[in-house]
């Protein structure tokens, strides 16, 4: 299915792409927490009911603010945190601020309980090089229509992280208007989910698994064929996802369905 996206003739610059692409990661990042609050480094969303899910504990669009040292600026997003009963499981610096105003953060990070976790950020540039060739016998429903295989999927992939809590925040998602997913079942097995996340004309392809027992198999070709299709029936104008940069299969299969590498995105994460 042609995209909308592709009729677009004037292409925002690089700098534009990138903050489109945070939009989304606020949204995202939102869905999961119950608490926002302005600080001067940033953007703190706090739950504590999900205390070791970082998506749900931020600190995103940060930046070191005038005045402060990189060790204030931390000690005050710190007791932020442990004042709304949580902790700060990662930070994404805003895209906008200078060199100067996000280097000495990130140092004084990763010297102090961060490590940086590099991904790559890819838009969709451009039609697939061929047709997508999806897999046969595969039931494909709404995730919203079968919520038992959609937790047996989350929990599989929390195993992976060794993190129970994101299963929780797996649903939480799925519950959110703003998010489309779909599930494939096979032989009434789940077999692999994809969420799309809407933020106004800009998708978000989120969450793109397949279950051990069933990759190799073409199936995460035929859900992100999916997702594409969720996509032009929606009318983004952008559309975005992320993946580590060492995960060749992954990216090998975003290239070949239309999607480049535009930027770097530098994610720290709290080192548990």
């Amino acid at each position: 299915m042609p995209l909308p996206i592709l009729q677009v003739h004037h292409r925002p610059g690089r700098e534009d792409l990138i903050r489109y692409f945070h939009r989304t990661e606020l949204h995202w990042c939102r869905q999961l927490a119950d608490g926002e609050t302005a600080l001067d480094v940033g953007a703190a969303l706090t739950n504590p009911k999900l205390p070791l899910v970082h998506d749900a504990n931020a600190m995103l669009d940060a930046a070191l603010p005038d005045g402060l040292s990189p060790a204030e600026a931390v000690a005050a997003a710190d007791a932020h945190f442990r004042a709304a009963g949580t902790r700060c499981g990662k930070w994404i610096f805003n895209p906008s601020a200078p060199p100067e105003r996000n280097r000495p953060l990130a140092e004084y990070l990763v010297a102090n309980s961060y490590e940086e976790q590099p991904e790559d950020i890819m838009y969709l540039a451009g039609q697939p090089a061929a047709a997508i060739e999806e897999v046969g016998g595969l039931t494909i429903i709404p995730a919203r229509a079968s919520f038992r295989h959609a937790r047996r999927l989350a929990e599989e992939s929390s195993r992976q992280w060794d993190t129970p809590q994101l299963a929780d925040a797996w649903m939480i998602h799925l519950e959110d208007p703003q998010c489309d997913a779909i599930l494939a079942l096979k032989d009434g097995v789940a077999a692999g989910i994809v969420i799309v996340l809407t933020v106004g004309e800009i998708g978000g392809i989120q969450n793109v698994f397949v279950s051990e027992s069933f990759r190799g198999q073409g199936i995460g070709r035929t859900m992100m064929s999916r997702a594409l299709e969720i996509c032009a029936r929606s009318l983004f104008k952008h559309v975005f996802l992320s993946v580590h940069p060492t995960n060749m299969p992954a990216i090998n299969l975003y290239r070949k369905v239309g999607f480049e590498r535009i930027a770097p995105l530098s994610v720290y994460r709290v080192r548990d």
